[in-house]
């Protein structure tokens, strides 16, 4: 309840609406959640909780974890966001811990799926939302429910589970899946006005070359109606700034002299999102992230995509 209450005094406190006439898809979409009425915790749970996406009627599932924390909650909101801005359908999955000193109450993962669906609804109608509520491992069950999404959409730290390799259930689930994953870092929630109107930055390894990285940046700002910075950063690199468009997208390609970690740190203050490669090896969950993509992870400013 405290977490509800936190969430609900930053949501009352901040909206300030940029002018709607220069609003790009995802402005529109994000102030609406951040201009929405808070989550209710009064209602009861009458509907299944586990159901599945009618066929044939959308092309693709975003899949999203859920816990009672205020930036699960914000996590819920950039998914819901997502999915509408390809028309795709929402999938909202609450897993509770098994054993403890009480067992998990099945009417409060209820009641709190209800809560986000309700509030999904009420800023996107036409949005196709269902539910899931688990009992058991939350990395592994968020894993398994993955298999079926075309993105996944997980809080920078998922409750207080942690693996035992010290990273977050959302970290873990970022590492091991093998589509794009989102991961919903915002310290400072909510943010301020034009947020939506900031660019998406990639960490652009091979500047000028149409990686997959750079191939989902385009299509994500395509969505968004936003504009790329393909961003190279390179010790004793000489700098170059050009722009380009590519598919109707403007892309900004910007070569610095600087340490790529700290270069993407300091843009993620200025950006929307970031997009960067896993630079996936084998081994454990801890090295299947790159080491840039990992300390990200715990820096960076906005939220970010993690591809391939």
């Amino acid at each position: 309840m405290k977490n509800l209450e936190t969430h609900r005094v930053q949501q009352d406190s901040r909206h300030q609406s940029a002018d709607a006439g220069h609003l790009n898809r995802y402005g529109e979409a994000i102030n609406r959640y951040l201009g929405a009425a808070v989550y209710r915790t009064e209602e009861a749970v009458s509907a299944p909780i586990r159901s599945t996406v009618p066929r044939g009627t959308t092309t693709g599932v975003v899949l999203v974890g859920a816990d009672e924390t205020p930036i699960s909650y914000t996590a819920v909101d950039h998914a819901a966001i997502e999915a509408e801005l390809r028309g795709w359908a929402l999938r909202i999955v609450h897993v509770q811990r098994a054993g403890g000193l009480r067992p998990p109450s099945h009417d409060a993962g209820a009641q709190l799926l209800r809560r986000l669906t309700d509030r999904v609804h009420a800023c996107s109608p036409s949005l196709m939302v269902t539910s899931t509520l688990a009992v058991g491992s939350a990395g592994r069950l968020l894993l398994a429910e993955a298999a079926t999404a075309s993105m996944v959409v997980v809080g920078h730290r998922h409750g207080t589970a942690y693996t035992a390799f010290g990273l977050s259930v959302g970290e873990r689930v970022a590492a091991q899946h093998r589509g794009p994953v989102l991961v919903v870092r915002v310290p400072g929630w909510p943010p301020g006005p034009g947020f939506g109107e900031r660019p998406i930055v990639v960490g652009a390894d091979q500047p000028g070359q149409l990686t997959p990285v750079a191939g989902f940046a385009l299509a994500e700002a395509r969505a968004r109606g936003c504009e790329v910075v393909m961003l190279h950063a390179d010790p004793n690199a000489a700098p170059a700034d050009r722009l380009e468009m590519v598919e109707g997208v403007r892309v900004h390609h910007r070569t610095i002299d600087a340490d790529p970690e700290t270069a993407l740190g300091d843009a993620s203050n200025r950006a929307a999102a970031l997009v960067l490669g896993r630079h996936s090896a084998a081994g454990s969950p801890v090295t299947l992230l790159g080491s840039v993509s990992r300390n990200l992870l715990q820096h960076a400013y906005c939220p970010i995509f993690l591809i391939g």
